[in-house]
């Protein structure tokens, strides 16, 4: 009957966060890591549900990297306790949320869960700005009871929040020394950094994606280059809110973008691509009172591991290049042979 976790004495803690540590040393996935450090503090303080949170200043968003429990979660920042304490840069211990006029109960309402208490934790870099925040959820006692957090929850739980701020800002600032400005995707550089670290190294298989706007120049010559900004980021946008935390998104160079999807396939690839490709075709982009409608080519392939960076982006682009030749706003994914 006893599911529950006890709560840790000083010596089981100790052993507890040496674990942890040798996890997370051989751990090369950035999710991973996260929802082993998420764990983590989920242990520390006992509770039913925890969630690490990203904070994107850029989108005004908040969505969990990680989360126990519960599925992936995105709110504007100046929402509910976890907006209020990354805005805030406060930790809030709220032992009766229903009381309290920051809690959002519309996801309780909508799974059916019943939140009794909360601990929210900002998560800062090494300059002390707030990029994250950690939120453990229903406090377990030793006995199996209903809780209440305290601030010896919160000493033990800033361990998890300091290494959580330690893995995301390595991310965020190796990713914007490789950042293309416009779009905010990583660029050239930073996808053969991305590939060199993350796909050359891991066995499982993956997809390489290369995508291009179609009549691009079209679009600058009738509604301007400022329109064609707007294309962009739209189009990256689209991208970026489309793939998993263990994928990629690049803007290759002018209008051609490149995907790396881990763990799938050439046909699941070449699904998603036409999702994409339907999503991209049936949206607006809307610049100054005028809409524009656009569409985008794809080619798909999977990664050959025997094959350079080099060869293995040539290979797809051959696939775009012949979407673009046989009709455009199509995806293709193996080029037919000839006769």
């Amino acid at each position: 009957m006893e599911d529950h976790q006890k709560y840790l004495s000083s010596d089981e803690l100790l052993e507890k966060i040496f674990y942890y540590m040798s996890r997370l040393f051989e751990e090369k996935e950035l999710s991973a890591t996260l929802f082993l450090l998420t764990d983590l503090g989920k242990t520390l303080v006992n509770s039913d549900r925890a969630s690490f949170w990203f904070w994107d200043k850029r989108k005004h968003e908040a969505w969990t990297l990680a989360a126990l429990g519960i599925d992936k979660i995105t709110i504007p920042d100046n929402t509910g306790l976890v907006g209020a304490a990354m805005k805030g840069n406060e930790i809030l211990i709220v032992n009766n949320p229903y009381n309290d006029m920051r809690f959002n109960p519309d996801v309780d309402k909508d799974s059916g869960y019943f939140t009794k208490s909360i601990l929210t934790m900002p998560v800062t870099d090494s300059e002390g700005k707030v990029i994250g925040a950690y939120q453990a959820v229903n406090k377990i006692n030793t006995d199996g009871t209903d809780g209440k957090f305290t601030e010896e929850d919160v000493k033990r739980l800033s361990l998890a929040t300091a290494f959580c701020g330690k893995s995301l800002e390595s991310y965020v600032l190796q990713n914007e020394a490789m950042e293309d400005p416009l779009t905010g995707l990583r660029n050239r550089r930073g996808m053969h950094a991305y590939y060199e670290r993350r796909i050359a190294t891991v066995a499982d298989k993956t997809s390489i994606i290369m995508c291009d706007i179609d009549h691009f120049k079209r679009v600058n010559d009738t509604y301007g280059h400022n329109a064609g900004d707007e294309v962009l980021k739209h189009v990256a946008n689209t991208l970026l809110n489309s793939i998993g935390i263990n994928d990629g998104a690049f803007r290759w160079g002018g209008e051609e973008f490149i995907l790396l999807l881990s763990k799938k396939e050439l046909d699941e690839s070449a699904e998603f691509a036409e999702s994409l490709r339907q999503k991209i075709e049936e949206s607006v982009i809307t610049f100054e009172g005028t809409d524009i409608k656009i569409t985008m080519s794809f080619g798909v392939s999977e990664i050959n591991p025997e094959l350079t960076t080099e060869e293995n982006v040539e290979g797809v682009d051959a696939k775009l290049y012949y979407a673009k030749e046989h009709g455009r706003n199509r995806v293709i994914k193996e080029i037919p042979a000839e006769g």
